[in-house]
């Protein structure tokens, strides 16, 4: 008989709310993280809070009042390991690189190779979330729905995606070799920045190469091992076109 494996919660998830319109959805968010033991709660741009939310948000007052309220997407990702975006739009083609989102069950089988801080990001209610924040995020999750009405409240998006994460995370083995921090993804995604540059890659290639990149390794979630390996591949190919160009 095979021995149990002890699964340990390393993760830590943080919700952030883009620039919440609703008072009843804003306390019905809180009131979910709480259910699911999200670890807190970030808001960009949010109106006052009234009693509408407080009265929703129930044992998740608390969250809800100890809330950072930030003015930009850049500042409520700061200090977050991997940024999971959502989306209600969902794009498999092979050009459509910016909205080509995992499921629930895809997304919770990822987070068992990842280690962190992991901010789940839920957009406004009636335009989502904008370019700029989509290029932002490491990766997307969707929820899928009736290609008739494919969008879902998003109070009603984080009671399925929550509880998908609290239940996934508790059933999923993790891998046992740590994954990449922070840190290392920046500094491997400045090293192929570098790499465009030396190779000569045109501008207007640039952004989807960046985002295709930077999505890739978000899937992969290589290891510390497979970091040191990869960049040191670039490095050598970086010094290689250095060489020649002498």
């Amino acid at each position: 008989m095979a021995p149990e494996i002890e699964v340990v919660v390393e993760n830590e998830f943080v919700v952030i709310l883009v620039q919440p319109l609703y008072q009843g959805n804003i306390g019905s968010v809180a009131r979910l993280a709480r259910n699911f033991e999200m670890a807190g709660m970030v808001m960009v741009d949010p109106p006052p809070l009234e009693d509408e939310a407080i009265a929703y948000s129930m044992h998740g007052k608390d969250l809800l009042l100890n809330a950072r309220c930030v003015t930009t997407f850049t500042e409520a990702v700061e200090g977050i390991d991997w940024v999971v975006g959502t989306s209600g739009i969902s794009d498999s083609g092979e050009k459509c690189y910016l909205r080509n989102p995992l499921n629930p069950p895809e997304l919770v089988k990822w987070l068992g190779s990842v280690n962190g801080k992991i901010g789940i990001v839920l957009g406004r209610e009636d335009k989502g979330l904008l370019r700029e924040e989509l290029e932002a995020c490491d990766i997307l999750v969707t929820i899928p729905a009736s290609p008739e009405y494919p969008i879902l409240n998003i109070s009603h998006a984080a009671s399925i995606l929550f509880y998908e994460i609290w239940k996934g995370t508790r059933e999923t083995p993790r891998r046992n070799s740590p994954s990449i921090t922070s840190r290392e993804k920046i500094v491997l995604l400045e090293h192929y920045e570098r790499l465009m540059e030396a190779s000569g890659i045109p501008e207007h290639k640039k952004p989807i190469s960046r985002i295709n990149f930077r999505r890739m390794i978000t899937r992969a979630a290589p290891s510390q091992r497979e970091f040191n390996s990869l960049m040191g591949t670039i490095s050598r190919a970086m010094d290689y076109k250095k060489k020649k160009g002498e």
